[in-house]
């Protein structure tokens, strides 16, 4: 669980309704049809592909904040839902991953197969306090070491071992930007170098790459003729109501089922509410109502009063807070 910041946004972010938006936005991300125009974009292996044909190499389910950070991987259907798995960073409190899934393309050579592993996170704040870029690389970092003794191995009888470590992409959709960075996708991956010398060698070393896009915070998309930041920003624009998203994504030729239909009409009644929440109980909301809010939110998360308590504590806002006012707020969630 991330620490929060501020009371205003700690009431606001909390807020079941917050909760409840974050998964519907998770949920219209995750569908095939939505990920692979992201997936075309930003994964070179993807590039000269058709959306069909990446929705097709989209392996299981789709996994929706169920996938924790520090888990190892288990192999992962239209939709991407599946691994119920946690880990906790001794003093860095929860950390999942927004979507992960896997996309296993066809290699060179039959039946070589490449697979990857594919992990996109949607960020709405544009300076958290630290770079991005490096929580990115973090996520890739991490997503690689949990591969140990699921997809590689280095036991002395594997000849192969690390042979084995299958390539990650880490997303990020930042979706508050300011304009003067906004419009733009950035890409970081490791490259080669000779220092001194070189050779015709040829090591594998391209196994992680982190993907920035940054989505303009005011949903001005200035003169860029990139279609996914064109999508993405019609998608994240909080003014435009349901009828008239469904439209402009049906426009991008993204396949609407009835049940995401339902789910952007959810999106949309959602963002109206909570900017309703935010004009309601404004910057000078009661210290009391904010820690009340934050345990609900924490409780749907994980209801062990134990870990609740010692995630609210990390808030720097309640970090003097007693275990019997956290008990209370806890008991009546």
């Amino acid at each position: 669980m991330e620490q929060l910041t501020g009371l205003g946004r700690t009431i606001i972010s909390s807020a079941p309704d917050k909760f409840k938006l974050d998964q519907t936005v998770k949920s219209l991300l995750a569908h095939k049809s939505f990920l692979a125009r992201i997936l075309k974009e930003v994964v070179s292996e993807c590039r000269d592909m058709c959306y069909d044909d990446i929705e097709t190499c989209i392996e299981g389910d789709v996994l929706i904040s169920k996938v924790y950070v520090d888990s190892g991987l288990t192999n992962a259907t239209e939709r991407i839902d599946g691994l119920n798995t946690e880990s906790y960073f001794n003093d860095e409190g929860l950390d999942r991953f927004d979507i992960r899934t896997y996309l296993i393309l066809p290699g060179k050579r039959e039946p070589e197969f490449v697979k990857l592993l594919i992990n996109v996170e949607a960020q709405n704040e544009d300076k958290p306090g630290y770079d991005i870029v490096l929580r990115a690389l973090f996520y890739c970092c991490r997503m690689i070491s949990a591969q140990q003794g699921v997809e590689f191995t280095t036991d002395k009888d594997d000849l192969v071992k690390y042979g084995n470590i299958k390539k990650v992409y880490s997303i990020w959709l930042c979706t508050e930007t300011a304009q003067k960075r906004a419009n733009s996708i950035e890409r970081y991956s490791i490259d080669r170098e000779f220092l001194v010398g070189s050779n015709d060698d040829a090591p594998r070393y391209d196994i992680l790459t982190a993907i920035i896009i940054n989505i303009s915070g005011a949903h001005n998309v200035g003169d860029t003729e990139n279609e996914l930041i064109r999508l993405l920003t019609d998608f994240f624009d909080e003014r435009i109501d349901g009828i008239e998203k469904i439209k402009k994504l049906k426009g991008y030729g993204v396949k609407l089922t009835k049940e995401m239909e339902s789910e952007v009409s959810t999106m949309c009644t959602y963002a109206t509410a909570i900017e309703n929440k935010g004009i309601e109980l404004g910057i000078g909301q009661e210290r009391e109502q904010g820690l009340k809010a934050l345990v609900q939110t924490v409780k749907m998360y994980d209801d062990d009063f134990e870990s609740l308590y010692n995630a609210v504590v990390k808030n720097e806002n309640f970090k003097d807070v007693s275990r019997e006012k956290v008990k209370r707020y806890f008991e009546e969630a």
